[in-house]
């Protein structure tokens, strides 16, 4: 080689020594300038990842900074060594991206620096060392990959669960976010359902500005003026009933009120009205436009007790019928008792036209409330469950087996068959497996009712029973109707 050509191999090399030296540094402080950290979050998480590898106590940005000095030194005083040193950094380099590639990441400087030392590679390579170079290469390529592995072990790891899902470990055991979420399952449903709620109201209020707008264009007037002649032709009043009604439905809200008495009627005056005055208008527009011209994508969020799977479960109604009720229950627990009466008037006044599933969900705080969930399986058995149910519920007795022995014999059953049914733990697995389905989808107390895949939780009113099912009747025979309703109501 001629004195010009390694003059000019030396003044590229040192060039992307110069280059890669930047890149190494400013890699190392990109999490403490925001405009860089933002750079590279704009490209994924990787740079923040393979910033925190470290070797030897000392992070990976520190070591290139160190390479391209030492690079830089050999390059101007020992050129014949550069080759090697070039060699020994590809194959580091190259255990580097198989590393960043299975943490499915994506590192802009890591592969800035691959193209730096790729670069001074090509450059430095000779032919005539081609097979010592490759050689070298893959040492150092193995060498530093279970090296680096081995020393970042709790990051790759991390990494590893946070892809599965993992979002913490006890004594070697998995919890994953599909177990957190399915343990809050009601909580995070309720979330979605407020937020749905807002969503569909103020969609609601643009799709009845569009309409308002495009009426009052055709008819040459403002929005306002427009508005205004809907409501006045109306003349809507709002009723010291009504304001009365409102106060007691809120009655939670007025605590913080440091008002007057007569100045708060005056606020739920003005809210009535201007609500019925939104209403009038809202059905104006929606007299100007036939339904078929108003679509609405706006999904509702969908109850993760929707999969709730009551395969098996003792049942009572048509299994056509249009309602679904589950029930998910424990005999011993005091708000299940004092429900219980209004289940029984729910299910005589919708017979025919609901299906009643029984879920076991024995509390462990309660002593003898599994062993009750046994006991009305075993009546299953002779075709008794409800009216055996109907005495654990109205019972004021310890449920001992004793005692669910003697309810048996009370009723009628074959005490041999009930009590060999229940010492021997037949359906022990049934019913835990009934508790493993409902918490598995967020079922954490009772009573628990499920209608048609919708939660409703706590004692229910015989009222607020009829109230949700017909809803859901009125969804089954109208459904067009049920979804314009539930997308476009305020």
């Amino acid at each position: 080689m001629t004195s010009g050509m390694r003059h000019y191999r030396t003044a590229a090399i040192l060039t992307l020594c110069f280059a890669g030296l930047a890149i190494a540094i400013i890699s190392g402080i990109s999490e403490r300038v925001y405009w860089l950290a933002n750079f590279c979050s704009a490209f994924g998480s990787g740079c923040k990842e393979t910033a925190e590898f470290s070797l030897l106590h000392l992070p990976l940005w520190l070591w290139g900074a160190a390479y391209y000095l030492v690079l830089m030194l050999l390059a101007w005083r020992a050129s014949e060594l550069v080759f090697w040193w070039a060699a020994a950094a590809f194959g580091v380099e190259l255990s580097l991206m198989g590393i960043m590639f299975s943490m499915d990441v994506t590192c802009v400087f890591c592969i800035a620096n691959l193209f730096v030392v790729s670069m001074i590679f090509l450059i430095s390579l000779r032919k005539k060392h081609i097979w010592q170079t490759t050689t070298v290469t893959l040492v150092f390529c193995l060498v530093s990959y279970f090296t680096l592995l081995q020393a970042n072990e709790s990051l790759l790891l991390a990494s590893t669960q946070s892809e599965e899902g993992i979002v913490a470990t006890v004594n070697e055991r998995n919890i994953t976010s599909q177990d957190l979420e399915a343990s809050m399952g009601s909580e995070l449903y309720g979330l979605q359902m407020q937020m749905y709620e807002l969503k569909k109201a103020r969609l609601d209020q643009m799709i009845t500005d569009v309409i308002l707008k495009e009426e009052a264009v055709r008819r040459g007037v403002t929005i306002e003026s427009l508005a205004k002649e809907i409501v006045e032709k109306q003349k809507v009043e709002v009723s010291d009933q009504e304001i009365g009604q409102f106060y007691a439905a809120n009655r939670e809200r007025w605590g913080a009120w440091n008002g007057s008495r007569e100045e708060l009627r005056k606020r739920i005056h003005d809210f009535l009205m201007r609500q019925k005055n939104y209403q009038i208008v809202r059905d104006y527009t929606r007299s100007l436009i036939s339904d078929e011209d108003i679509q609405v994508f706006l999904k509702e969020p969908v109850s993760p007790m929707s999969h709730l799977s009551a395969k098996g479960c003792p049942s009572i109604g048509p299994k056509d019928a249009p309602v679904t009720v589950i029930e998910l229950s424990d005999y011993q627990c005091p708000a299940c008792r004092k429900t219980h009466e209004a289940v029984g008037k729910i299910r005589k006044e919708y017979e025919g036209r609901i299906r009643w599933i029984f879920m076991d969900f024995p509390l462990g705080m309660h002593k003898w409330a599994e062993k009750a969930a046994e006991a009305g399986r075993c009546a299953e058995e002779q075709g008794k469950f409800w009216d055996y149910q109907d005495l654990l519920f109205a019972s004021q007795e310890e449920l001992s087996p004793d005692q669910l022995k003697q309810y048996a014999k009370d009723l009628g059953l074959q005490t041999n068959r009930f009590n060999e049914c229940l010492d021997s733990g037949k359906y022990q697995g049934a019913v835990e497996k009934d508790v493993q389905a409902a918490k598995k989808v967020g079922v954490n107390s009772t009573p628990t009712f499920v209608i048609n895949g919708v939660p409703a939780t706590g004692s229910l009113s015989v009222e607020r029973f009829k109230e949700l099912i017909d809803s859901e009747l009125q969804k089954a025979r109208n459904p067009m109707a049920a979804g314009r309703a539930g997308s476009n109501s305020g």
